[in-house]
């Protein structure tokens, strides 16, 4: 009767082992063959640029979170804006006035923000080329101003037009030209192509521009207050679970060293928490500019 008894005790046990590693099976399975996560990055610098610096975290995602994870490329915004308006992406990198615009429209909830160089805000700029003999702003009256962007660049236009409407100047006081990103409006402004130029004040630290040009010999004759960084979004309809696994992922990289890496190679130096509210400042620039 005891050999029975084990005998039967084993073959639930063996069952039970058996049970266990098919739901195993199962959801990796699942997860393998899941549809991929797809990550959007709006351009902000160079595709090419981009997916380098990018895809040791969209590796790193697709590993922890055991299912296919892609990272997708925009040659330029139109590109970028048709797939974001289609609802193509699951988690998204945008400036903050698409991240504003995505929100109201498209459903997209913010879930980190950038950190870069240890700092929680970015501010917008207005640059010149010391000697252009350009000391102040409103100097720019009848000049050439190229903007790292075009009107729906939040830092490299909305913000840097902020700074012009403040000072008194009005659309047609200036010239407006515009560049293929940031990066490109800082460095023609260096190369005397353009008067001024608008982007964010981050850029002249950006390796893409220092390692280009002696960003030294560049003046910021304007900036903007600080405002709350870079968001990372994602659709409403993500579920809860898998919200908060990503979110935990990306705000952990700061904890191991090869979180560090990654946001390294990121050109970060850490996500943190966000709130569709931080971006209210945003919205208060935008309307001023946008108001009809």
């Amino acid at each position: 009767m005891k050999n029975q008894e084990h005998e039967k005790r084993a073959g639930l046990g063996t069952m039970r082992n058996l049970l266990l590693l098919f739901i195993l099976a199962t959801s990796f399975l699942t997860s393998a063959f899941a549809d991929p996560l797809l990550i959007g990055v709006f351009p902000r610098r160079d595709a090419a640029v981009t997916a380098k610096i990018f895809r040791p975290l969209s590796r790193h995602l697709e590993k922890t979170l055991q299912r296919p994870v892609k990272l997708e490329m925009s040659p330029n915004y139109d590109i970028f804006l048709k797939r974001l308006e289609e609802r193509r992406y699951d988690l998204v990198h945008f400036n903050q006035f698409e991240y504003i615009n995505a929100h109201d429209k498209l459903g997209y909830d913010a879930l980190v923000q950038n950190e870069e160089f240890g700092e929680k805000t970015i501010s917008g700029a207005i640059y010149v080329h010391r000697d252009s003999g350009i000391k102040r702003i409103e100097q720019l009256r009848g000049k050439n101003i190229l903007f790292g962007g075009g009107p729906r660049a939040m830092m490299s236009y909305i913000v840097p037009i902020y700074l012009l409407r403040e000072a008194g100047l009005n659309k047609g006081d200036y010239q407006e030209s515009y560049a293929v990103n940031p990066p490109n409006a800082v460095l023609a402004t260096f190369l005397k192509r353009a008067d001024a130029g608008g982007a964010g004040e981050v850029i002249r630290r950006l390796p893409i521009v220092t390692s280009k040009i002696d960003v030294d010999k560049l003046e910021l004759i304007a900036i903007s207050q600080p405002l709350p960084h870079l968001p990372w979004a994602v659709k409403e309809e993500m579920t809860v679970a898998l919200k908060q696994r990503i979110r935990d992922l990306l705000l952990g990289l700061s904890d191991s060293q090869e979180g560090k890496d990654i946001l390294q190679q990121a050109r970060l130096s850490a996500f943190n928490p966000v709130a569709d509210r931080d971006y209210d400042a945003h919205r208060e620039i935008i309307n001023t500019i946008y108001a009809h």
